[in-house]
C-alpha cells in the first residue's frame, strides 16, 4: 500500500509538480510589488484540481521583504455556523495579516503586539481600545457596532504595515481561498466593492481570489464581470487537470511503486480525469505488488469508490435533507430546468431557490441561465453508483 497526503503536505516540495508555468506566472504578477505595482489575480478551477496546494507552495517561494496571509472563506463559513458576516471575515483576515507581520521578526513587533491586543478586544467585539486612538494612522474602531471603522482598519492595515518598515517590507500578498463563500454575505457585491475601493488606492498589495467554482459562475461575474466590482481589471487564470501525458508522468515520478499496464494507464486516467485529489485518494487504495489492468483498475475503483470519492463523502454528510434532494434530482436527470425542478421537489420555489444558492456556493452545482447540473463528474458518478448499489441514494 502507499500513503500519499490527501490534504496540503508539510513538505510540499515533495509532492509538487507540473504547476512551474503557473508558479512563473504568479511569481512574475506579484514581484511588481517592489515596483509600486499591485496586480489583483483571479485563480478559478473546480474541486481536487490543486489550487490551495498551487497557492501554498507560491507563499512559501515568496521572498522574506514581501509578506503573505492566507484566510479561507469556507472554514470561516462552517466556524460560524453557516451564518457568514462580513466582521468575521475582517476579523479572520486582520489575525492572519498580523501572524505575518509577527512571523518576519524584531523589526515589526511593535505592530504585532499592538494588533494582537486590538484583536482580543474584538474577539469579544469590544472595539473599546483606549490606548490609542490610531495605529499606523489608521482610525482605530472604538464602538461595539461601527463597522465602517472597522472594514477601513483592516483594509488599509497591509499598506500601513508596507510604509511604515521604511523599505523593509516592499509588499503584502492576501489571498482569499473558497471565495464563492463570501456570497453567503446578505450583500457579497457590497464586500468586493469594499476591497476594490481600498485596492486601486494601494501601489504594495495584491489580492489572489481562488475558488472551486468555475469561470463563468454568478460569483466571478460579481467579483470580475463587466459590471463586477473589479470590472474584468483582474488577471485571470485558470488551473486545469492534468492530461492524461501528464497523469502518467506524474504517476512515474512520484508514485512510482505502483504498476500499471498501458490499458489500465488508460483506465485509470478515465477514472479520475486527471484531478489530483483523485489521483492520489486513487493510489492509496492500491498495492504495489499487482500490475493493473483495465480490468483491475475498474474493479477497485468501483469496490472502494466511497473511498477514492472521500472528500465527496465527507461534504455530502454535511447536507441538509433539502440539499441532498435538490442534488439528487438533478443527478436523475443530468441536467434541468429550474422550472422543472420545482416541479420535483417537496418544498416551495422560494426554499428551492434558497438552497440551490447554497449549493452553487460549495461548488456543487452549477447552471447555465436557468438549466441546472452537478458541477463535478466524480460526485455525479459517486452517486449513480450508490444507488445502483444500495437501491437508494446515501442519507
Amino acid at each position: 500500500m502507499v500513503a500519499i497526503p490527501l490534504g496540503v503536505p508539510e513538505d510540499i516540495d515533495k509532492y509538487f509538480f507540473n504547476r512551474e508555468r503557473e508558479l512563473i506566472q504568479l511569481k512574475s504578477l506579484i514581484e511588481n510589488l517592489k515596483y509600486n505595482v499591485s496586480n489583483q489575480i483571479l485563480l478559478t478551477g473546480f474541486r481536487g484540481v490543486g489550487k490551495t496546494f498551487l497557492l501554498k507552495k507560491f507563499s512559501k517561494s515568496l521572498p522574506k521583504n514581501i509578506l503573505s496571509c492566507y484566510i479561507d472563506i469556507s472554514k470561516i463559513y462552517a466556524m460560524q455556523k453557516s451564518k457568514l458576516t462580513e466582521e468575521e471575515i475582517l476579523h479572520n483576515l486582520l489575525q492572519e495579516m498580523n501572524e505575518s507581520v509577527k512571523k518576519h521578526g524584531k523589526g515589526l513587533k511593535k505592530i504585532n503586539n499592538s494588533i494582537t491586543t486590538l484583536l482580543n478586544k474584538l474577539k469579544s467585539y469590544d472595539y473599546d481600545f483606549k490606548d490609542a486612538s490610531t495605529l499606523l494612522s489608521i482610525p482605530i474602531p472604538q464602538t461595539k457596532d461601527n463597522y465602517q471603522k472597522l472594514s477601513k482598519f483592516v483594509m488599509e492595515f497591509p499598506q500601513k504595515v508596507v510604509e511604515a518598515s521604511h523599505g523593509e517590507i516592499e509588499g503584502f500578498l492576501i489571498i482569499i481561498d473558497e471565495f464563492q463563500f463570501i456570497n453567503e454575505l446578505e450583500s457579497p457585491e457590497s464586500f468586493f466593492w469594499l476591497i476594490r475601493s481600498f485596492s486601486q488606492e494601494q501601489d504594495n498589495v495584491s489580492y489572489i481570489f481562488t475558488g472551486s467554482t468555475s469561470t463563468t459562475s454568478e460569483i466571478v461575474e460579481e467579483l470580475n464581470g463587466i459590471s463586477g466590482a473589479f470590472g474584468q481589471r483582474m488577471i485571470q487564470l485558470t488551473i486545469n487537470p492534468f492530461s492524461e501525458s501528464e497523469t502518467n508522468k506524474y504517476l512515474k515520478e512520484k508514485i512510482s511503486e505502483i504498476k500499471f499496464r498501458k490499458d489500465g494507464l488508460k483506465r485509470f486516467y478515465k477514472c479520475t480525469r486527471g484531478y489530483p485529489a483523485y489521483i492520489n485518494s486513487f493510489c492509496n487504495i492500491m498495492n504495489n505488488d499487482k500490475v493493473y489492468d483495465e480490468k483491475l483498475i475498474k474493479d477497485e475503483f468501483y469496490n472502494k469508490f466511497d473511498q477514492i470519492a472521500i472528500k465527496w463523502v465527507i461534504l455530502w454528510s454535511s447536507l441538509s435533507k433539502e440539499e441532498k434532494e435538490i442534488v439528487t434530482t438533478i443527478n436523475e436527470n443530468g441536467s434541468i430546468k429550474l422550472k422543472d425542478l420545482n416541479e420535483k421537489v417537496d418544498f416551495s420555489k422560494g426554499t428551492l431557490i434558497k438552497y440551490l444558492h447554497k449549493l452553487k456556493n460549495k461548488g456543487i452545482i452549477s447552471h447555465i441561465k436557468t438549466i441546472y447540473k452537478i458541477e463535478d463528474y466524480m460526485l455525479s458518478a459517486w452517486l449513480k453508483h450508490r444507488k445502483n448499489e444500495d437501491s437508494y441514494y446515501p442519507l
